[in-house]
């Protein structure tokens, strides 16, 4: 197949989409088909994770991704994807989350390509968001697309029905660890609260730096580190700092290779109010890392049993029951090393091979 992947931008993005589509481009490469990547960043634009050198990577170079387009710079666009695709000339595509897939759309109409919107997130983030005016309008362009790809298939009743038929669940692989955590602290030594996301409105860091706030000084031998970067990195040194806990909280910044950190660590949290498929959550379970997330947080269920391999916190944006939550695991040793074996079973029906065999017969199927 000629595959050809849009996604706005890749130019130093260190996200799950970005993650997600180079492993999958990679794969697709791998197995010998014809990968592009089409993105809206500006020529020069460098790619945070590697993927082939045989993956062709088009630039639109009209613009910045970040700032909104005005009507003559959204035609000069569409006239230059339209050359691109004709360049291209792909038997499927695949856009990732919905406004790069409502462009796509619009921009190719009459060329008859089929495209596939992938949505890389849970649909109770319209609830979080000002986006979620938007959401019927969304909706009804999904009709659109050849298909709709869902992460978990606890999502497909939150769609409406007519889109139901066009819906197709396939996870993300979780690749298998090279190295284990030890959940069971060391006698007299510091053990690691981690958490792994952009510092941003939609990881809610915030609420873990609450969380942890409130039950620090009863787990004297705890620390919280966070790796990521983002938008609320201020906010958050400001938060920490106001708390009186610069030596107990670190924020690492982007971090490439998380391995060392998950078979470092002791715990993990992450309290987003959305997600999709939580990569963490599940790459820290395949390292024997157990996991706090909140109940009410889309992904979050479908990945942590209760008690089994991790805890589910009430409700969502609740710093209370996350700190009730962290406590419960942070007391025990014996508890969460229970855990940590439960974690990596729990991660055996995402193997990679599973699950790029799913995308391969779905692509090939879909360009049919």
């Amino acid at each position: 197949m000629k595959i050809l992947i849009i996604c706005r931008s890749f130019n130093n993005m260190a996200g799950g989409i970005e993650r997600m589509a180079a492993a999958l481009m990679n794969e697709m490469c791998a197995r010998g088909h014809e990968v592009s990547l089409l993105t809206w960043d500006l020529a020069g634009a460098k790619a945070f994770y590697e993927f082939d050198d045989r993956i062709s990577w088009y630039n639109l170079d009209l613009g910045s991704h970040v700032n909104k387009a005005g009507f003559i710079l959204r035609i000069k666009r569409m006239l230059k994807m339209r050359r691109l695709l004709k360049e291209i000339d792909p038997n499927i595509i695949l856009a990732f989350q919905h406004g790069t897939f409502i462009s796509s759309r619009i921009y190719s109409l009459g060329q008859g390509y089929p495209i596939i919107s992938a949505e890389r997130e849970s649909p109770s983030r319209f609830e979080h968001l000002k986006a979620g005016k938007w959401q019927w309008f969304i909706y009804q362009s999904f009709r659109l697309a050849r298909n709709i790809t869902i992460q978990c298939e606890s999502y497909r009743k939150e769609y409406p029905g007519y889109l139901h038929n066009k819906i197709v669940t396939i996870s993300n692989p979780v690749f298998p660890a090279k190295c284990f955590a030890k959940p069971i602290g060391e006698e007299n030594g510091r053990n690691k609260l981690l958490s792994v996301g952009r510092l941003s409105y939609q990881k809610n860091h915030m609420a873990l730096i609450k969380g942890f706030s409130k039950i620090c000084y009863d787990f004297p031998n705890w620390d919280l580190v966070i790796a990521g970067e983002g938008e609320e990195r201020k906010i958050l040194e400001k938060e920490i700092k106001d708390l009186g806990l610069e030596n107990r909280i670190s924020l690492l910044g982007a971090v490439k290779d998380t391995e060392e950190l998950y078979c470092n660590s002791h715990l993990l949290c992450l309290a987003s109010r959305w997600e999709g498929f939580p990569n963490v959550i599940a790459e820290s379970l395949a390292h024997g890392l157990p996991v706090v997330g909140f109940s009410e947080c889309g992904g979050m269920k479908d990945l942590i049993e209760d008690g089994v391999n991790g805890i589910l916190a009430k409700g969502n944006n609740n710093p209370e029951s996350l700190a009730q939550a962290l406590s419960k695991l942070m007391a025990e040793d014996s508890y969460r090393g229970k855990m940590s074996k439960s974690a990596v079973k729990s991660m055996e029906l995402y193997q990679p091979n599973k699950i790029f065999d799913r995308w391969e017969s779905f692509l090939t199927e879909a360009s049919n």
